[in-house]
């Protein structure tokens, strides 16, 4: 299996989080909590799931000094026949016995990789530009995968978007119609720990009405 590189992340707070980026600003003022408070409990546990109403998230414990490489497998879409993203992986370093984290839905404003404290700052749509969601979007517009590494809180994070049409097609209904895709910690062919996020369609099906 090939990989594309798509660049590197930082979680200076020692908790790494892959969420949904449609209600990440909204969600936690709202309940009077901080998603790096919920991240950092999560992550103590070995990592796990975080949800909360619309909002999706996985956090795990990583190195706080460690840069970590982010990777995708990829494969031409069978409705656009642009690349698609169809596994993304975090590179975590040392050893640790593969489990389960969850299944997060291919939200259709996108994803966002990045240290638990930093995503407390992320500024989404509807509010006055220019925000991180944004500065996002600008700065993928013009990569093939919808990729954009952007700045947050002084602390490198990568937004992982979807081309529209494509979305629709694959993704469409998220959670509410199955659509789920497991994110696991493993260990690869050598021997590192990893992050893999299976969003690959054609392996996850809406359950048989």
């Amino acid at each position: 299996m090939e990989l594309v590189e798509l660049g590197v992340v930082a979680a200076p707070s020692g908790v790494l989080v892959l969420a949904t980026v449609g209600h990440l600003d909204y969600i936690w003022p709202s309940i009077g909590e901080r998603l790096s408070d919920r991240a950092a409990a999560v992550a103590a546990t070995g990592g796990g799931h975080i949800q909360e109403w619309l909002f999706e998230a996985v956090a795990v414990p990583v190195d706080a000094d460690r840069p970590l490489p982010v990777l995708a497998a990829t494969q031409p879409s069978p409705f656009f026949g642009e690349a698609a993203i169809t596994m993304l992986e975090v590179r975590l370093g040392g050893k640790s016995v593969g489990r389960l984290l969850g299944d997060l839905p291919a939200d259709r404003y996108g994803m966002v990789l990045g240290d638990a404290v930093a995503l407390d700052s992320w500024v989404g749509p509807s509010m006055e530009p220019p925000t991180d969601y944004d500065n996002f979007r600008r700065s993928a517009a013009n990569h093939p995968l919808h990729v954009g590494p952007v700045e947050v809180a002084g602390c490198p994070v990568i937004g992982i978007g979807w081309g529209e049409g494509d979305h629709s097609m694959r993704h469409r209904g998220e959670r509410a119609a199955g659509h789920v895709y497991p994110v696991t910690v493993i260990s690869d062919h050598s021997s590192r720990t990893v992050l893999r996020w299976d969003v690959d369609p054609a392996k996850v099906r809406p359950p048989a009405a």
